[in-house]
């Protein structure tokens, strides 16, 4: 017998905002790598040189989120697991899909146009299908090609099919061990973060499945501590202290850490209700996933406008708040426009599919 396929947990509108900062440092983070902006301000430099560490944020995030979600409602069924799998797979593939086809496009458009194209190989069949069915941060492949910052969708895409046993096995985890989960994570993060000093922990094809697991089971034990009451918000406001430490030290596991500290402080123990007009913050924390897919597209805009100018410290920093603003503009239109509509035909399809006994999830989502 099949057992029941539950409704989504409401979205807890703290954590979705949180998402557009996180996604914003990270995209402040590739701007700065052509534009170096952080060389004429150094003051900035730790802020920016490290934004890398969003990924990380949001690695926790995905497990916390997941926890919240799925720690009452786990499941346990076929079913669940293939409905579980279908709505993360509704939720990530078709804009991933459609962005790497669009590149394919621009890149044709470029080389029928006779512009010079950087490393042309790595506009490779073989990359190509490593990308599009999301296996290419599998360590099966070294060369950051296409739409290189999918590597953490590919890892994501690994933890969601390895979800329902890790939930299974930390469900029944006894509670006098839970805290050694989290424990146990941090030390492999600060021990993956030491391995090379010039590194730190921004390991992305090499090693990104590591640092994705470590920090994702560590989000889980995050978020099951939390909904049990074994983990006081009063421990964790020194600990937030350890974001801007570790920034201001250039440590990046004891800036996860802080990481860590911070998001079970911004979620609510009951969500407010969602409000009837949702705010910007809120509306571009939902469409944080089109911003980090779309980035490849502004990056182009870019490297085209640098190969003809050579901006001072302040044209850079101008290109740096436009290249923002048109992130952020590109990847509200693309989940708007592709990412939610794509989503809930999927969602539809399978819920015909279904008997009609079975309800259908809700689209709405934690994380």
């Amino acid at each position: 017998m099949q057992g029941p396929i539950h409704q989504a947990a409401p979205r807890d509108a703290a954590l979705t905002r949180l998402r557009f900062f996180l996604i914003g440092w990270v995209i402040l983070y590739h701007l700065d790598l052509p534009l170096r902006v952080s060389l004429g301000l150094p003051a900035l430099a730790p802020l920016l040189q490290h934004g890398y560490l969003g990924v990380d944020g949001f690695f926790l995030l995905s497990g916390f989120a997941l926890w919240l979600g799925y720690g009452a409602r786990p499941p346990w069924s076929r079913a669940g697991i293939v409905d579980f799998l279908r709505r993360r797979l509704a939720k990530i593939w078709p804009l991933h899909a459609l962005a790497l086809l669009a590149l394919a496009l621009l890149v044709g458009l470029a080389m029928a146009a006779g512009l010079t194209i950087r490393e042309p190989e790595r506009f490779g069949l073989r990359e190509f299908v490593l990308q599009l069915f999301l296996l290419n941060a599998w360590e099966t492949t070294a060369r950051h090609a296409w739409n290189y910052p999918s590597w953490a969708l590919s890892v994501e895409w690994a933890g969601y099919l390895a979800f329902p046993l890790v939930l299974a096995a930390l469900i029944r985890l006894p509670r006098l061990a839970l805290p050694a989960v989290p424990l146990l994570g941090f030390a492999g993060i600060a021990a993956l973060g030491a391995e090379d000093p010039g590194i730190g922990l921004n390991y992305t094809l090499h090693l990104g499945l590591l640092r994705f697991a470590l920090e994702f089971a560590t989000g889980l034990a995050i978020g099951r501590l939390t909904t049990e009451g074994l983990l006081p918000r009063a421990a964790l406001w020194p600990v937030l202290l350890a974001l801007p430490l570790g920034l201001w030290l250039e440590w990046d596991a004891l800036t996860v850490l802080g990481l860590a500290a911070l998001i079970p402080l911004l979620r609510r123990s009951v969500p407010a209700a969602a409000p009837a007009r949702p705010d910007l913050l809120l509306r571009l924390g939902e469409a944080s996933f089109g911003v980090y897919l779309c980035w490849v597209f502004i990056e182009a805009g870019l490297v085209l406008v640098l190969r003809r100018v050579d901006p001072g410290l302040a044209g850079r920093a101008g290109l740096m708040i436009a290249g923002f603003l048109a992130s952020l503009v590109a990847g509200w239109l693309a989940w708007r426009f592709v990412e939610v509509p794509a989503n809930r035909w999927l969602l539809r399809r399978g819920a015909a599919g279904r008997p009609a006994a079975v309800s259908a999830p809700t689209a709405s989502r934690v994380g």
